[in-house]
């Protein structure tokens, strides 16, 4: 979730008027019920069923999410940032994919962020893994425990809060006109 919030900032940040904010209301976002559908789903399986069902059922669910977030995408991505927005997803879905179904995380930057010891039956997004797979493409980085959202992210978690803000920030400053007239184009 902290990818989420702190996407969610940086649009924020790209709003600083009202001639933006209408701008930003105009953005042509199609399809826009997948990433609520994918995001309702990862928050109800990790805060509440992954406990409870098998893990292969976990596991399907997990990387249904990402396919429908890869089809939002593919719609969208006449998009400015679409583009890091899609090699963000990528990365974390071959780590993810690589490392059956586990974002791995990196354990010095999982002990930074103060997250508790997962059982190895129970399934997570991300865990501490003893030998990941392609560990570059995980969750390196940490937000240290005691600071808000104290959490590990990814590489790929990084381009997608930069692709998310820059595509607020690029749509915003451009008269919503030639940014429509330049997506007609394509």
């Amino acid at each position: 979730m902290i990818v989420v919030v702190v996407t969610a900032i940086g649009v924020c940040s790209a709003l600083w008027s009202w001639t933006r904010i209408k701008r930003l209301a105009r953005l042509p976002l199609r399809h826009l019920e997948l990433v609520w559908i994918a995001l309702a789903v990862q928050l109800i399986l990790f805060e509440y069923l992954a406990r409870h069902i098998p893990l292969w059922t976990s596991n399907a669910l997990h990387f249904a999410t990402y396919g429908l977030t890869v089809a939002f995408i593919l719609i969208n991505r006449h998009l400015p940032g679409a583009w890091l927005i899609a090699a963000g997803t990528s990365a974390n879905l071959i780590a993810i994919t690589a490392n059956g179904g586990t974002m791995p995380a990196d354990m010095g930057a999982w002990k930074r962020a103060g997250l508790r010891e997962i059982p190895p039956d129970v399934f997570e997004n991300s865990a501490a893994l003893s030998s990941p797979r392609l560990a570059f493409l995980g969750d390196v980085f940490a937000v240290p425990a005691g600071w808000p959202l104290a959490n590990v992210f990814s590489v790929g978690d990084v381009l997608i809060v930069i692709g998310g803000t820059y595509l607020a920030h690029r749509w915003c400053a451009v008269p919503t006109e030639r940014l429509e007239l330049s997506l007609t184009a394509t």
